[in-house]
């Protein structure tokens, strides 16, 4: 894929150099900025003027002997320390576009200039330095970026400018330059260069197969806890089609993409080590309340025949000992595993007619196939109904209560604020984005029509990586306008790691504590839908 960028300007300190503000002793911070603010200052950057010259002004404006300024000058050169993560990225940046150009442009007196010239910078790689007091001229002057412009015989719409001052940045973007402004906001500079400068779907795509089988999802907390299940693993099949880059407990025990050595990474160990410890005690394990010992016998179940999936694939955690099979995951998993596997399941219609048998007083189904766990969540509610309009049941008489109760939370917008296992409203517009998009029904695609009028509403709402994509597939789904989402795709472009996978972010939780749960590769998944959507190659 051709980007249009062909050069990188860099700054010298605060972009490819730190500095150690506590190592200039000499002169109080206030004092510091007071000279930089002078004339004589920008004189010293001009190279109009000697770094001795300049310290007798600095001196005389400050009350303070030009020797101590000087040794401030000098201390704060003498703290400056590689950027190395950022010259890594530079050099296998380089190493894969080796054509792309790379120039300094700093503010920097000829001494100083001279000094930093010592330190571990791939100068090597650098097509030309530009430094202020060699060349005349310092930032934000606009002959200064002409100059460069005018050097480097690439466009102003072919470079990207990066700079820790804002003035800088305003001055370069006035010339039609990219500029990225390098602050305490900015997650990863590197990161973001890759985004403008690699394929983000190549990457992607990248990513997902390097972690192939490990694409965990992690409930939130102090220390991150890994949580292996089956449904986000479900979810990332039905986005790829790719049965390779994930694992599975099928209801019948079976493991899929689980190898021997992968065994041992059970649900609750972050990092190889037993941090999901849920109220004390390992992998979930809980205390009898009638005898206070310990139960040693966490377990998932199922039945029907071995039709029903459970949600964990471990044993699990953050919740009883013993769970039950769901109908959130054994919907996702007959919506998403191909023909060649459900051939292997019971009957699709088998588990159907339990669905339908499996409803609250109000005739709802219910989420899990366990009377004693009485629970009917939205979510969920349009999962069954996706299953049942996949596999011709739609009309089925005892879908009728439960349409009506998605029907109604989608136009009251009941699910604004999550609820006990969804942590954020994208993940019922998503699921019910996905029931328009794929039902055969238009009574009920017309049932649904709220949603685009929901999605809209949250548009530019901040959110959290997962739940971004989760919003630009289902506007996709439904066919808003991309104009209208496009601020939306540049911050979910923005938010790809360096290692070409997406954040975690969360779109559902444990119920019984609320911990929500995010999935770098069910995220990375979506994100790449998303962005073949708009490439129109989905």
């Amino acid at each position: 894929m051709a980007f249009k960028f062909k050069a990188l300007v860099f700054d010298l300190g605060g972009v490819l150099l730190d500095w150690d503000r506590h190592g200039v002793t000499a002169l109080f911070p206030n004092q510091f900025l007071t000279i930089m603010n002078t004339t004589t200052w920008h004189s010293l950057d001009r190279g109009n003027v000697t770094l001795k010259e300049a310290c007798k002004d600095f001196g005389l404006l400050l009350g303070a002997d030009p020797s101590v300024v000087e040794t401030a000058l000098d201390q704060a050169q003498l703290s400056l320390r590689p950027n190395i993560p950022l010259v890594q990225t530079i050099r296998d940046i380089k190493a894969a576009q080796p054509d792309l150009k790379i120039y300094v442009m700093s503010n920097i007196s000829r001494e100083h200039f001279e000094m930093v010239q010592c330190l571990d910078l791939p100068w090597s790689i650098f097509d030309k330095t530009f430094a202020s007091g060699a060349e005349g001229m310092r930032k934000p002057d606009l002959c200064f970026f002409q100059h460069v412009i005018k050097e480097s015989g690439v466009l102003p719409s072919e470079m990207i400018m990066i700079d820790d001052t804002d003035e800088n940045i305003c001055a370069a973007r006035s010339l039609g330059m990219h500029a990225i402004l390098v602050d305490k906001s900015l997650p990863s500079v590197g990161g973001l260069l890759r985004n403008l400068l690699q394929d983000p779907l190549e990457r992607a795509e990248a990513f997902l197969k390097a972690n192939a089988g490990t694409h965990d999802c992690v409930v939130e907390g102090p220390q991150e806890i890994i949580l292996k299940d089956n449904f986000a693993q479900l979810m990332i099949w039905e986005l790829t089609g790719d049965e390779d880059i994930v694992y599975l407990k099928w209801p019948d025990g079976r493991m899929h993409g689980i190898n021997t050595s992968e065994k041992g990474r059970v649900n609750g160990h972050a990092n190889g080590l037993p941090n999901g410890h849920a109220n004390g005690l390992p992998n979930g394990l809980k205390t009898d309340q009638s005898n206070g010992q310990v139960d040693s016998t966490p377990c998932t179940t199922s039945d029907i025949k071995n039709g029903l999936w459970n949600y964990f694939v471990s044993a699990p955690i953050l919740t009883t000992r013993s769970f039950p099979p769901d109908a959130d995951t054994t919907s996702t998993a007959y919506l998403s595993l191909p023909a060649s596997h459900l051939a292997s399941l019971p009957s699709v219609h088998l588990i159907l007619d339990r669905m339908t048998a499996n409803v609250d007083l109000d005739g709802i189904m219910q989420t899990y196939f366990d009377p004693t766990r009485p629970r009917t969540t939205p979510e969920v509610c349009v999962n069954i109904l996706r299953v049942f309009n996949k596999f011709g049941r739609g009309a089925d008489p005892g879908t009728k209560r439960t349409e009506d109760y998605v029907v109604d939370c989608l136009h009251y917008n009941a699910c604004r604020d999550g609820n006990r296992h969804y942590s954020t409203p994208e993940s019922f517009l998503y699921f019910v984005a996905r029931l328009y998009m794929e039902t055969p029904s238009a009574s009920l695609r017309k049932r649904l029509g709220g949603i685009r009028a929901q999605l809209q509403e949250r548009i530019n709402v901040p959110t959290n990586a997962l739940a971004l994509a989760l919003r630009l597939f289902a506007c996709q789904a439904v066919g808003i306008e991309k104009g209208l989402y496009r601020r939306d795709l540049e911050t979910l472009i923005a938010a790809q790691e360096e290692d070409g996978g997406w954040p975690a972010g969360h779109f559902c939780c444990i119920g019984r504590t609320g911990k929500r749960i995010g999935n770098r590769g069910l995220c990375t998944a979506l994100a790449i839908r998303v962005l073949k959507e708009e490439k129109g190659v989905v």
